[in-house]
């Protein structure tokens, strides 16, 4: 299982979407993850969605992400998404271009490749998808290790997704483990065909196209059906009884198959005066 701890919002969010969340690089609250190196901006090309696989309960996830403690700890499968096989041409609305893929997998549709103001690209390997962050002292330096120029090309030694797996060493203490995914700019999402075109056209014909960020700050990704039967959801140990019966009226309604717990750490915890 891995374990994800947030507020009772984000869980209501989560389950009445039946998506997870995946944010912007720059967006996080270690600023040293948001790297640009040989003119590419990895800070908002690359999205992570951050699990710890440690069972036992984390008090500094608690404070940090679980809305100081009064929040819960949402436990998942390993790999929750549903995964698709891209084996298709996909036309570009309002012009005659076509996307190809060639039996790439990815945990979306052909459909959601083309996001609002992004363009997601499908997973290289799915056993990498799930990896733990490596803490490192230089951030940058990691990352000049696997971006090169060699003459006006720039190198990537592996998957860039690796990338958004480097983390300053002083985090260590999260343990932590990251979904990632890899997105280039798109045109903005419109209910006209032609004016997606346009803007797509306009955006390809930019020779600084690839170095360029997603405009939006997230992507959520669609949970696979059978994950809300499997969901454990674990309240915080300074959660309220009104938070409490908030859980499970969201349990009730959306996941009834889900199973609560109460934290290990309640009544271990003194709140603060």
């Amino acid at each position: 299982m891995i374990h994800h701890y947030t507020s009772v919002t984000a869980l209501e969010a989560i389950l009445h979407s039946g998506r997870l969340r995946f944010t912007r690089l720059d967006k996080f609250d270690d600023v040293l993850e948001a790297q640009a190196v040989a003119g590419i901006d990895f800070g908002s090309q690359l999205f992570a969605s951050c699990w710890v696989k440690q069972d036992a309960e984390d008090i500094a996830q608690w404070c940090m992400y679980g809305n100081d403690k009064q929040g819960v700890r949402i436990s998942l499968p390993d790999d929750p998404f549903e995964w698709n096989l891209l084996s298709a041409s996909h036309q570009i609305p309002g012009t005659d271009a076509k996307w190809h893929f060639d039996n790439a997998e990815a945990p979306f549709s052909l459909d959601e490749v083309f996001g609002d103001g992004y363009l997601l690209l499908p997973v290289i390997d799915r056993s990498r998808f799930l990896k733990k962050v490596c803490y490192v002292e230089d951030v940058a330096e990691a990352y000049r290790q696997h971006v090169r120029h060699e003459g006006e090309a720039i190198v990537i030694d592996g998957y860039p997704t690796e990338l958004a797996r480097y983390k300053w060493n002083r985090w260590a203490f999260q343990q932590e483990h990251r979904f990632v995914l890899t997105t280039l700019r798109g045109p903005r999402r419109t209910d006209n065909p032609q004016e997606y075109g346009a803007h797509y056209s306009e955006l390809v014909r930019d020779p600084q196209w690839h170095r360029q960020g997603a405009l939006s700050p997230y992507i959520d990704l669609k949970f696979a059906p059978r994950v809300f039967q499997d969901i454990v959801i674990t309240i915080g140990p300074l959660c309220s009884d009104a938070g409490r019966d908030e859980v499970s009226r969201l349990r009730d309604r959306y996941a009834p198959s889900a199973r609560i717990r109460l934290s290990e750490l309640q009544g271990r915890i003194r709140p603060k005066a």
